[in-house]
């Protein structure tokens, strides 16, 4: 483990929440003429009902501590880039790798630099991440967002329905925070099901024991840090403290990815993967093993989510990259005329815990109770009308663990994830963002090749045997190693400048 990962291990492990007044300058006192924010968040499918109320509640708070009220806005990811190209008004916005892509955006001009305010201005907000998180937020060496305090590095999980597996079938599978399991150890879980099914245990909802959609096995390309998705660009972190540590790969190439390609395809060819995986949309609710990138203590979520209680088990992780750092983080306009205001709003966000329980739960007595044991208990109305995306919000960590029905969740639960990091693997590439400007003709080639093929391959149904050498012959004359060579060429540059 190198002393820069060491160090931020440390920082992660003796870090306290510090009352946000210690480093406010003094609460500002309630006016009529508080500025003002907008905020442009992650749309969990509808505004919430209780949004206003919830709302008022909120900037009871943020216009004592720092004299702002915020206006927050619902967009799905095409209404929040339209409304930036467009220049409609707004101060911050949720980005990621995933929804408004930040390094796409960054670069377009859109964020604020925040580099020099982050530390001089809210010195408290910048103590709550260590150095490497802070890297991960950078646009040519330049900190463009905040990223959301939370599972940094990732992890993933195989998701059992625990009647099944458990009380039926009397099978354990391994459990944090001893125990992981491999890729390729699904197997006998795949197996016991099916036969589950067979016998009449289980109704036809199990019949395929890993229901997949045209979206694929989740996290095949886990294993390496991802350069390109388009491309299959990635750094396998198996290379680690070998010669190859910083060499970019074609992911399907690499027997760390296609030995899964060809293990998937067994499955699918065993009847543990639905035949039409490669061309439909959607899931049923139950599948008696899910898939699922998260921590440990997610059980208790998916297991609501879900509607039935769920043993997880970890098979990949945890590992750090700039895409676990980016995956979710929010944004100051760089034409919003209150960047400092901003900057002191999301240092409350992220180091009250008061303020970020009723962000991300509601009001309490209203939505929400607290347990005995410290856990939030959402109620029927908060899980009706308040239901907001609670990761895009700001540090996931700091806000109260919500409890489970059926399911014991631990209320340290994060210390236990960051006690996990010590394990963390990691490359070089924190922070590194591959600009496909000198090569964007061949891209978009690229993406339309390995459209017709990544499907048939993510889902098993096809084999890789005599696919992947296919696809490699028509994206090599689409120019894939230029690609290649160009991602490689910027990130040597990228690694003499550090």
């Amino acid at each position: 483990m190198s002393r820069r990962i060491a160090v931020w291990i440390v920082a992660l492990l003796v870090m306290l929440v510090v009352p946000f007044s210690l480093f406010a300058g003094g609460a500002t006192q309630a006016t009529t003429d508080a500025v003002e924010l907008i905020w442009i968040m992650g749309n969990p499918g509808q505004v919430p009902l209780d949004q206003a109320a919830v709302e008022d509640v909120l900037n009871e708070i943020s216009v004592r501590e720092v004299g702002v009220r915020v206006t927050t806005l619902y967009y799905d990811n095409d209404r929040t880039q339209l409304a930036m190209s467009a220049g409609d008004d707004w101060d911050m916005v949720f980005t990621s790798e995933w929804f408004n892509n930040f390094a796409v955006q960054a670069r377009a001009g859109y964020f604020a630099d925040i580099t020099d305010p982050l530390q001089s201005v809210t010195p408290a907000l910048y103590a709550t991440m260590p150095e490497v998180v802070w890297e991960g937020a950078m646009i040519d060496a330049r900190i463009k967002a905040i990223p959301v305090k939370k599972d940094y590095a990732a992890e993933l999980f195989f998701r059992f329905d625990r009647d099944l597996f458990v009380d039926q079938l009397g099978m354990s599978p391994p459990q944090l925070p001893n125990d992981d399991m491999t890729f390729f150890e699904l197997e006998e879980y795949l197996a016991a099901a099916k036969q589950a099914y067979n016998d009449g245990l289980i109704g036809t909802e199990g019949q395929y024991p890993l229901f997949l959609t045209r979206g694929g096995f989740a996290g095949l390309d886990a294993l390496f840090d991802m350069v390109n998705r388009d491309a299959m660009l990635g750094i396998p972190y198996s290379a680690a403290g070998t010669p190859d540590s910083d060499k970019i790969v074609i992911t399907v190439e690499h027997p760390d990815m296609y030995d899964r390609l060809v293990k998937l395809h067994e499955w699918f060819n065993a009847g543990y993967i639905n035949r039409d995986a490669a061309t439909i949309e959607d899931a049923p609710r139950y599948i008696p093993i899910k898939v699922g990138q998260g921590f440990y203590g997610a059980d208790a979520i998916w297991s609501g989510g879900d509607g039935y209680p769920q043993v997880i088990s970890r098979f990949s992780g945890p590992f750090l990259s700039t895409a676990s750092i980016r995956g979710a983080m929010n944004a100051i306009s760089a034409e919003s005329r209150h960047i400092e205001l901003a900057l002191r709003y999301q240092e409350l966000v992220n180091t009250n815990q008061v303020y970020r329980d009723i962000l991300r739960y509601g009001i309490e007595g209203t939505h929400w109770t607290r347990t005995s044991e410290g856990l939030v208990q959402v109620n029927e109305t908060g899980r009706q009308r308040y239901r907001p995306w609670p990761f895009s919000q700001g540090s996931y960590s700091l806000s109260s663990v919500e409890a489970a029905e059926g399911i014991d969740v631990d209320p340290n639960m994060w210390q236990v994830i960051f006690d996990g990091y010590q394990d963390l693997e990691a490359t070089n590439a924190i922070g590194f963002s591959f600009d496909i400007g000198p090569v964007e003709s061949e891209m978009a080639a690229i993406r339309a090749i390995r459209d017709r093929y990544w499907e048939g391959l993510v889902t098993g149904t096809v084999d890789p045997a005599v696919q992947v050498p296919r696809m490699i012959r028509e994206l090599e004359g689409a120019g894939l190693r230029r690609v290649q060579a160009e991602a490689q060429r910027q990130f040597d540059v990228f690694l003499s400048g550090r």
